[in-house]
């Protein structure tokens, strides 16, 4: 289904861009700008967008404020048993899990019922954790259960198998810390700071964004004075059902409520 489908254009009242690659639900704060990829039991902080080229996947992950998704990025993939009987899923699956091959009467004769007890699925590691103001480049894979640090690079074609920390650049297959965006009292300062908390936009006219001491400065004099106000934005969640989708507004953001 194309992320330009008439049934998700009013999506784009409520500060969504895209969302007919939504599986099961999406919780976002607004703006976002998912487009046409997958997102399977996914949340979105504000101004996070998922680059419009290439087919990104996430399952089941918490991105933060900010985040940049590059093309064809993998996020949480679901994962086989390698110690079973069958690494298929038929050995293993749930109804709940896989509702497209149990809808044929095949498949559903042969794989466990709802009933039959937790499964496999219920005991693998659960949400991967992306913070805020993350970049994510082209191609990378993050396993599934893995937190990203605030502020972390993840560079293209890097398989993450690890906890990465914040501000951290970290590259390769698997993926390696090579070194901090910033020398550490700088990214001290950020992670004391913020910025992703706050409205920003106020302060555009005030500041050049390329310059990274200087408008962290800026910003820190902005809190301490108290003329930093908190971005609340509106939340939402999406749930889709045959195949419309369904627009329930949250009762605050999904991070930093007040």
């Amino acid at each position: 289904m194309s992320a330009a489908h008439p049934a998700f254009a009013p999506l784009r009242e409520h500060g969504l861009l895209g969302g007919a690659g939504v599986v099961g639900t999406l919780e976002y704060e607004r703006p976002a700008y998912i487009y046409g990829h997958r997102l399977k039991d996914c949340s979105i902080g504000a101004f996070t967008y998922l680059n419009t080229a290439g087919n990104t996947s996430a399952y089941r992950c918490r991105l933060g404020r900010y985040v940049q998704v590059a093309e064809s990025v993998i996020i949480g993939p679901p994962e086989h048993p390698l110690d079973g009987f069958s690494t298929h899923p038929f050995a293993f699956t749930r109804p709940k899990y896989m509702p497209n091959l149990y809808s044929l009467p095949d498949f559903a004769r042969l794989a466990p019922d709802e009933q039959s007890g937790p499964s496999y699925v219920d005991t693998v590691p659960s949400d991967t954790h992306i913070g805020h103001e993350v970049y994510l480049c082209a191609g990378a894979l993050i396993k599934r259960g893995v937190s990203i640090g605030d502020g972390a690079v993840i560079g293209a074609g890097s398989i993450v198998t690890r906890d990465v920390p914040a501000y951290a650049v970290a590259v390769g297959a698997p993926a390696r810390v090579t070194r901090l965006r910033f020398a550490e009292n700088l990214v001290e300062r950020f992670l004391k700071l913020q910025w992703w908390r706050y409205d920003l936009a106020p302060f555009k006219n005030a500041v050049d964004f390329s310059q990274a001491e200087a408008t962290l400065a800026f910003f820190e004099e902005r809190a301490a004075d108290g003329s930093l106000m908190l971005l609340q934005p509106d939340s939402y969640r999406v749930s889709v059902r045959a195949g419309a989708p369904a627009v329930e507004r949250l009762a605050a953001p999904l991070y930093f409520p007040t």
